[in-house]
């Protein structure tokens, strides 16, 4: 599969002692000549300076809306990362491909690690990618360029983005075609939470969910269609075409 012939930009929040592991993601992007753009929060890796924008301090969302507004303007499609992620299957120019392929607005790898996190993330078999209400909002995720207006710059007052997923299952009841790439997988291999306050940030999220009557995640996360590997194309993206 090629990635779709919009230009994609590639960008995310690094720790020096995770530089190794931005260099692995990074490397097929840099071959395929992406824009690339990372911010250092403590120190900038000699290898990845050349792709290091800015320096220091700051929570998740501020700094992304930082590195954008450093940047030329995303005008296609958009990729957000974690600085402690691996590809498991494929890379993130395969992610992009199936994204763009399956015509999701929003979408994220599947996870093969499954010791916690959204059940509906964890990888499924025979499954190219799925419809569905809820993309996570990381390790990975990728934002199309149909929806990206309404979709950046990022919220700066949810800091480390906790909760909104929620305001992206607002755009999914609007129209925006949320979806998990299961060709692509990925681990998360850091710690939630790390070097924040992890508890602080559920408590918040919880009144939210009692806010809007949600009374847990897997209320509001559903498999609307799958996309088989045997099938060329899936089955809405036809449904979708027509529909435009």
């Amino acid at each position: 599969m090629q990635p779709p012939d919009e230009p994609v930009t590639l960008v995310g929040v690094y720790r020096a002692r995770n530089a190794h592991l931005v260099r692995e993601l990074c490397r097929p992007a840099v071959d395929r000549g992406w824009t690339i753009a990372w911010w250092a929060l403590d120190r900038v890796d000699d290898a990845l300076a050349g792709l290091t924008v800015g320096t220091g301090l700051g929570a998740k969302l501020p700094l992304l809306n930082e590195i954008l507004a450093r940047i030329e303007p995303p005008t296609g499609w958009l990729v957000v990362s974690d600085d402690d992620v691996v590809f498991d299957r494929r890379d993130v120019v395969g992610l992009v491909s199936v994204t763009g392929r399956a015509r999701l607005d929003l979408a994220q790898p599947a996870r093969s690690d499954t010791g916690g996190g959204h059940e509906i993330t964890f990888a499924r078999r025979l499954s190219v990618a799925r419809r569905t209400s809820f993309v996570e909002i990381g390790p990975v995720f990728v934002v199309g360029p149909r929806w990206s207006d309404r979709i950046l710059p990022f919220p700066a007052e949810r800091g480390m983005g906790w909760g909104l997923e929620l305001e992206w299952l607002d755009l999914f009841r609007e129209g925006c075609a949320l979806g998990i790439v299961d060709a692509v997988r990925v681990r998360h291999v850091g710690t939630l939470a790390e070097e924040y306050d992890g508890d602080l940030e559920l408590e918040r999220l919880r009144a939210e969910l009692d806010a809007r009557g949600i009374e847990s995640w897997p209320n509001v996360q559903t498999t609307l269609a799958t996309w088989r590997p045997w099938q060329r194309f899936p089955r809405w993206a036809a449904s979708d075409r027509e529909a435009r």
